[in-house]
Formats: C-alpha cells, structure tokens, sequence
C-alpha cells in the first residue's frame, strides 16, 4: 500500500494542535526518537474538539505544551492569552483555533523544513532527549512528550537569555507559567552528560554539532543556532535551580 491516501482524526490534543497537521512520520530506532520518517501529507485532518472530554489531564497537559510553544514563537498578543488558561479547566477556545491554524499555516509554507518549518522545534532539541533518556533508564519514570518539550523550553529561554539576550524578567514568567503546568525535574550532572549525548543524534544537528531554536524576544525565533557543551550544561543547572 505505497503512497497510500489517508485521513487524519486526532483524538488527543497533542496530535490536533499538531501531530495530525504537515505529514510527518516517524519511528524510533536503537532507543532515539523520530529516526527514520517521511513527510506524506493527508488528505484530510478533520478535528473534533468533543474528544478532549475523554483525556487525563497528562494527555491535556501533553498537548497545552505545543500551545505554549505556539505562542513563543508567533508574538506577545498569543502568549498575553495563553497565560491566562487554567490547565485544570481547560476547555477549547482561541488559543487552540490558533495553534491548529499557526501550524497549518507553517507547514503550508513551508513543507519539508528548510526555513520557516524548523521554528517549530523550539523546544524540542533539549525536549527530545530528555523524553529518550526517561523512556530509556529505569531510574527516571517514563515523560510524556509535552512535560519534555515544556522542560527543553525552560533550558532553550535560558540559553535564548545567554546568545540573544532574550528578556530575563520575560523569561521568568515564562518560566513560572510552564511550572505552574508541569513538574520541575531535577537531573543529575551524570543525567545531563547522557541526555547531551543523546541531543547529538537530533535531525537538525550539522557537522556534529547540536543545533537549537532560540528566542531572541516572543514572535521572533532563530534557527540553526549551534551552542557548546559547557553552556547546554549551564541551563540544565538553571532549570535544576529556578523558583
């Protein structure tokens, strides 16, 4: 069934605001995550909001990550009303019209992730390794993707901080957002040196050297930013030592 048409019904709110949406695919191999796919659009994404009354909040909470993400780095005005949302009683608005259609329109701009698409991993290079190494080691329970990706946001501001010098204070109440919605992990200096080895395996590293998103203020991010080793490992401290 090569190249067989198909149509996308997401029932969770990680896959409408946007796994359902720009034709990625992907599975893990040797315990990295998203190591072979391809991009093969659907035909159709028809999203249903009722099927949000049948989710956990983990699986809410998993999806609102994205959200946040969204507004990071689309302008102030989305994130002014994302920081308003109570996780706890969240019901679809705005905010989630806005990210179905955010990621639609970059993806429609935008399909095979030469420029614009690759805002979307902000995040997601810190986010994704942390996410391997927990499923990975029977030390750490296992993360859902959107607790990762709201952890690789707190270490990706700080080091927008360090490189772009993002606002500190802005990136605080960020910070303080992002914790009020998931639990803060503290790792290890032995669990840092493991996830950043598995950072080096992410698809947008070049030349073996591990490649980020950052923010240069809200609405205006920055790909294929290298950064060294010695100041990833600073903004794990940060994330283990901010209150």
């Amino acid at each position: 069934m090569r190249g067989i048409q198909f149509i996308n019904v997401p029932t969770t709110l990680l896959a409408m605001v946007d796994a359902s949406i720009g034709g990625k695919t992907g599975i893990d191999l040797n315990n990295i995550k998203n190591q072979i796919g391809v991009i093969n659009n659907p035909s159709l994404v028809i999203i249903d909001s009722d099927f949000l009354e049948t989710l956990p909040l983990e699986e809410i909470k998993s999806g609102f990550s994205e959200m946040i993400k969204h507004s990071l780095i689309t302008g102030i005005k989305y994130w002014e009303s994302m920081k308003l949302i109570n996780i706890n009683t969240f019901c679809p608005g705005n905010c989630f019209f806005n990210s179905i259609l955010i990621k639609s329109k970059i993806v429609d701009n935008d399909p095979f992730e030469k420029g614009l698409r690759k805002f979307l991993n902000y995040g997601h290079t810190a986010g994704h390794a942390i996410e391997t190494y927990c499923l990975n080691t029977n030390s750490r329970k296992d993360l859902s993707h959107g607790h990762s990706i709201a952890l690789g946001m707190i270490i990706e501001g700080h080091l927008s901080t360090v490189i772009h010098n993002f606002n500190k204070k802005l990136n605080s109440e960020i910070n303080r957002f992002i914790l009020i919605n998931f639990e803060k992990i503290i790792f290890t200096d032995q669990e840092i040196e493991e996830i950043i080895k598995l950072m080096r395996f992410d698809k947008k590293n070049k030349n073996g050297q591990i490649n980020f998103v950052l923010l240069k203020t809200i609405g205006e991010p920055v790909f294929d930013q290298k950064v060294d080793v010695n100041t990833i490992k600073k903004s794990f401290k940060f994330l283990n030592e901010f209150s």
